[in-house]
Formats: structure tokens, sequence, C-alpha cells
């Protein structure tokens, strides 16, 4: 009998299930897709389904009412934005905040420009981090990432929105040291 009703709840919630592809902020190397995939582990409520590293894109799975915790969820509970929202929160909690999840710009990668900034010593998972977040939240910037071997941070950006002199100007403001350029 045990069995039986464990094996109904779990027809009933993958009846439930959903998915959703989303940008995840904070995968600036790969050593970070390691860390995201091992935070996941800790989510009950989310399955990742696929992990895009170089894209920093992720595909979830959930089952609604138990992404929002309540049996019955009002109708303005279960929209795209909300639940979003709600993943945002889970995973925001379960790394401290060094991860975030927005939704995809639908920008595709022919209308991007790839930048790239020479950075100083990037040695540590610390520095990598705080030169990827200083830009990673530009308006424009669709994603990046943190080379410690080459010292380069790329960008791929939507030039409509930013370019390369506003990435190096937040880089500055972080106090990231750019080699060749004045303080």
């Amino acid at each position: 009998m045990r069995i039986c009703a464990t094996l109904l709840c779990l027809a009933l919630t993958s009846l439930h299930a959903e998915e959703m592809t989303v940008r995840v902020i904070g995968i600036s190397h790969s050593e970070r897709v390691a860390d995201f995939q091992k935070m996941m582990t800790t989510l009950p409520e989310l399955k990742l389904v696929s992990l895009d590293g170089d894209k920093a894109s992720v595909t979830l799975s959930y089952d609604p009412l138990v992404l929002i915790g309540k049996p019955k969820p009002k109708p303005d509970e279960l929209t795209p934005e909300k639940l979003l929202e709600r993943i945002d929160n889970l995973i925001g909690k379960a790394s401290v905040r060094t991860f975030s999840v927005v939704k995809p710009t639908g920008i595709t990668d022919d209308k991007l420009t790839k930048v790239e900034v020479q950075v100083g010593v990037l040695d540590c998972k610390g520095c990598r981090y705080g030169a990827y977040i200083a830009i990673a939240k530009i308006d424009g910037v669709e994603r990046a990432s943190v080379n410690s071997d080459s010292r380069t941070l790329t960008a791929w950006i939507d030039t409509t929105k930013t370019n390369k002199e506003a990435i190096e100007a937040a880089l500055k403001k972080a106090r990231v040291e750019l080699p060749g350029h004045k303080s």
C-alpha cells in the first residue's frame, strides 16, 4: 500500500511538472558551473534539466504547486513572472545570492558583439567573481566570462544598450585592475 501511494504521488507530481529556461547570473567560469550544479542538489523543489555554461543558461523542471508551497495557490501566484521570482529567491537563498536567475532576453548570438577586456591578476575565485559581477548586471550584457589564464574578461553585449567603454568604467568602479589604463 505504501509503495502504491508513493508511486501515485510521483505520478501526480510529474503530471504537474513544468519547465522554464532562464539565464543565470553568476556563472563566470567553469568552476562556477560546478558550483551551480552542486547548489542545485540542495533544492528539492527544482530539477536541473540542462545547463549550458558557455551561455549561462539552464532549463529547470518544477511542479508549480510545490514551488509556490500552497495546495491551492491563487491564479496570480502561478504567473510566469511569479514563478521566476520564486525560482530566483530559492536559488539566491541557496547560493547566498552568488547566483540569480533572470528571464532570457531572446537576443540571438548573431546580434551580440563579443568584447574582451584585459584585466589584472585574477588568481582566486572571489576575484574572478568580483570582476564578473561588476559587469554582469549591466543592461545590454547578455553574458560574460572570466579567464584567469589569459587575464581576460569577455562579454557578449547588445551594442544598442551598452559598449566596451561602459564595461571598462564599471570594472574601474569595482576597482578591477585594467593594465594599460590610467586610474
